[in-house]
């Protein structure tokens, strides 16, 4: 977790263990998180001009990502990520929900926000969700009580049969 900020971030160390000790609490948000780095960053080196300011908050965001793709799943990281994408457009957090919080979401909600997710991020950045928008366009047409991870699965293994 924050390796890659080594540089970018003084006594990395300290914050890795403040940021363990603040996703042990239920109740702490990804903004939150977000602002603890930012403090960090700017406890340890002089944000003088707007620049620094900017690369110091640029830096707590990058690292936010960066530790949305290693979120646990569970409840509780699902909650924070659903808030924090409704603040910012995050495709760490986008990708993470739709490949791997799915079975919190429902069809519907699925749905939205692959295609929110494609307006924002475009097609390209977002193809690979392309076949799970046609299992839950697909259930829903059928209007299937499936889970959608028993449907990813089938559709999974049928792929490989044709392979």
């Amino acid at each position: 977790m924050l390796e890659l900020f080594k540089r970018e971030i003084p006594e990395i160390d300290k914050l890795k263990l403040l940021i363990q000790k603040m996703l042990n609490r239920k109740k702490c948000t990804l903004e939150d998180i977000k602002e603890a780095i930012h403090d960090h960053i700017s406890e340890h080196e002089d944000l003088d001009t707007p620049e620094d300011y900017d690369r110091a908050e640029s830096t707590a965001f990058h690292a936010v990502d960066n530790l949305i793709d290693n979120l646990d799943v569970n409840v509780t990281n699902y909650n924070r990520l659903k808030d924090y994408l409704s603040s910012y457009h995050s495709f760490s957090g986008f990708n993470r929900l739709v490949l791997d919080f799915q079975m919190f979401l429902t069809k519907r909600e699925l749905l939205h926000l692959i295609d929110h997710g494609r307006i924002i991020f475009g097609t390209e950045k977002t193809r690979h969700w392309k076949p799970i928008r046609e299992i839950v366009l697909t259930l829903l047409r059928q209007d299937k009580l499936e889970k959608f991870a028993d449907a990813y699965h089938r559709y999974k293994s049928s792929a490989k049969k044709k392979s």
